[in-house]
């Protein structure tokens, strides 16, 4: 039975009754009678008068008998308590027990699609927990993703504590309330005060209002302003695990798929909306049908490389339809051992930053219409007319098929028998030397446009593919003219805040702690000293850190979203950030009859395959990435669905080192991710 002391048995039955109705009802097993000596007497007497028959007692002894038996439980065998804890906590069953909450949260309503929540420059968010003061998991995952103001509100604030939280709504366009701090008993309105549900309904009539509630489902009848609300969810239980599926739900990153076990509110049992997965989230391998022995041979190959000293750590990320099913860091910062690797560490991205960066930029001003991807760059930037560079054109520079020099020793320029010309640096930050290059290393303000002078000084070859990065640096330049906004700003701006990213930065020393950053170079030619927080990239450096062709940092997650987003067709997180005909041409084949494997700004892979070369076997025709000399490589494949993202510093100490290439590792591993994925 269920509890045979709740009020919908006992308010009906005297004392000792209720065991007895139930066990002449068939019930075997009598849960919680409010009074055992009673039950007993009850069922006696019974028996005595004949009520119930001896058998009919037998059988439900001779059931429980049975099963006694047949599970081992008559022997009465003592527990071994050795391992109890660990045996009762096993990650199958936490993650089991994450499964069904998640599966359980049911979006009742959804006007106007507000969930999964999009962000964009016009959305104002503002989150009330309504029952407690204490910062939860609930607004912990929000806060990570995006931009919310939180008010706190204990279930037993007055009228002018929620009156002061009304009056400050006045600014924002979207308000989330949690109801939180609940509990289960019905007669007590599940902890849910009269002023809770009043303050609820005055927001409702007053705002969009996504209302999640940590609670029964008959909590919907508390509430007279159930059409007014835009977006409602049961979340069921105020656990910790809920509160973050839930906000994940909100977020996009779950889909919601819960059913109403019972009527409330004027919605029917088994109600229930779906919801759309916008954004990246995490499965478990084994139930997504990934061969997880295969995901063990990563493992293998990431360590090996760190034995053998490709690189001193990294951080590898997989994921398949959206869902992430590996994510690990091994290793530490540098081969002394002191900072280990996590999943936040921060890298330098070197040539990412053209995929993560440029090109979205470019492809942004392209479908605004602000520049001709069919033209050249001297018609947006004029300095390149009467030169050898006026027919540049975009194609041709972004397949690295315009002949233009493959790099150019800027530094050389600037240095002395291995010393700083001090025409060029200071080792304080002065008015005429505001540009940081590394630690205690200041280069002479517009040296930038020295560097734009190399560039155009240079001589052109035959247009033929030879990687180069020197039309990366043009690019910088031409997007910051037409969108008359600082390079890192305009992509901040438009891509990043906007997908929630906060580990993908130039000048990373502005954002993360030291700790967090992860070394490159111990560069004893140029800067004489290890890189810390500054660009490897010589060029990048004496930019002041921003380029187009190098520059950022970042994390494996986070380079993830950029190439879901892609792999999308140009939108996360519920906002369109191009168009799908955009993406297609940008991450296509553009010389092909030319023997030029790339797209616009993207490396695809090979023509023929080649094994050591750029890419796995299994990287589909219409795949693309890129890597960087750092270490560095992002993949992602429309036909699997298979985002791939390994970053390391095989450059620390030494960028001579080029164990990571001659040995495959990051190809390699890419290529085991394709078999795990192949067993689904």
């Amino acid at each position: 039975t269920d509890g045979l002391d709740m009020k919908g048995v006992t308010q009906h039955f005297g004392k000792g009754e209720v065991a007895l109705e139930a066990l002449k009802a068939g019930d075997d097993v009598l849960l919680i009678p409010e009074d055992i000596p009673a039950s007993v007497e009850a069922i006696l007497k019974a028996l005595e008068n004949e009520e119930i028959s001896m058998e009919r007692v037998e059988e439900s002894c001779k059931k429980i008998l049975k099963y006694k038996y047949l599970s081992g439980a008559w022997k009465g065998s003592l527990i071994d308590t050795t391992n109890l804890i660990k045996d009762l906590n096993k990650p199958i069953y936490t993650e089991t027990m994450k499964n069904l909450f998640t599966d359980a949260i049911t979006l009742v309503k959804n006007d106007n699609f507000l969930i999964p929540v999009s962000q964009n420059d016009t959305l104002k968010t503002a989150l009330i927990i309504l029952g407690s003061k204490s910062t939860t998991e609930f607004e912990t995952t929000l806060k990570n993703t995006i931009p919310i103001t939180v008010f706190h509100l204990e279930h037993s604030a007055n009228v002018e504590e929620k009156q002061k939280v009304i009056n400050q709504l006045a600014g924002f366009n979207l308000v989330i309330i949690a109801i939180v701090n609940t509990n289960i008993l019905a007669g007590k309105q599940f902890g849910i005060t009269d002023s809770d549900i009043q303050f609820v309904d005055f927001v409702a009539r007053s705002k969009p209002l996504i209302l999640n509630v940590f609670a029964s489902t008959y909590t919907l009848n508390l509430f007279n302003s159930i059409d007014e609300i835009e977006s409602i969810v049961i979340s069921y239980q105020d656990k910790t695990v809920v509160q973050k599926a839930s906000a994940e739900i909100i977020l996009g990153n779950q889909t919601a798929g819960g059913l109403l076990p019972v009527s409330a509110g004027g919605y029917s049992a088994g109600s229930g909306l779906a919801s759309k997965k916008s954004r990246l989230t995490y499965g478990n391998p084994a139930e997504l049908g990934i061969d997880t022995n295969i995901l063990k041979k990563v493992d293998s190959i990431a360590l090996r490389g760190i034995e053998m000293k490709a690189y001193p750590g990294c951080q590898i990320l997989a994921a398949k339809d959206g869902v992430i099913f590996y994510e690990k860091s091994f290793g530490y910062q540098t081969y002394e051992n002191l900072i280990p690797i996590n999943n936040s560490s921060i890298y330098d991205l070197a040539s990412l930053t053209k995929i993560l960066a440029t090109v979205p930029s470019l492809m942004l001003l392209y479908e605004q219409g602000l520049i001709d991807i069919d033209g050249n760059l001297s018609d947006y930037l004029f300095y390149l007319k009467n030169t050898n560079k006026e027919s540049l054109s975009f194609r041709e520079v972004l397949t690295h098929q315009a002949g233009l020099e493959t790099w150019i020793p800027y530094y050389k320029n600037t240095i002395q028998k291995n010393n700083w010309d001090t025409t060029y640096y200071r080792s304080i930050i002065e008015e005429e030397f505001p540009v940081r290059v590394a630690q205690n290393m200041y280069i002479r303000e517009n040296y930038t446009f020295e560097i734009y002078q190399q560039i155009i000084g240079s001589p052109l070859k035959k247009k033929e593919y030879a990687y180069s990065d020197l039309g990366f640096y043009f690019f910088k330049d031409m997007i910051e003219k037409n969108s008359e906004m600082p390079f890192d700003q305009y992509v901040y701006k438009n891509f990043y805040e906007p997908m929630g990213l906060k580990r993908l930065r130039f000048k990373p020393r502005r954002y993360f702690s030291l700790f967090e950053i992860v070394p490159t170079e111990n560069d004893q030619v140029f800067r004489h000293q290890l890189l810390h927080g500054d660009v490897h990239d010589q060029g990048a450096a004496m930019m002041g850190g921003v380029a187009g062709h190098a520059g950022l940092f970042g994390n494996a997650y986070d380079v993830a979203v950029i190439l879901q987003m892609y792999l999308n067709g140009g939108t996360y997180g519920g906002r369109s950030f191009f168009k799908k005909e955009t993406v297609q041409k940008f991450t296509s084949y553009q010389f092909p009859e030319k023997d030029n494997r790339r797209g616009l700004g993207f490396d695809k892979p090979m023509l023929k395959y080649k094994s050591g070369l750029s890419n796995c076997k299994s990287a589909s025709p219409s795949s693309f990435g890129h890597s960087g000399f750092t270490g560095t490589y992002a993949w992602a494949d429309p036909e699997t669905g298979l985002v791939y993202v390994f970053l390391s510093n095989r450059v620390y100490p030494n960028s001579d080192n080029q164990k990571i290439s001659k040995y495959d590792i990051r190809t390699n591993i890419h290529q085991l991710f394709y078999d795990a994925i192949k067993t689904k």
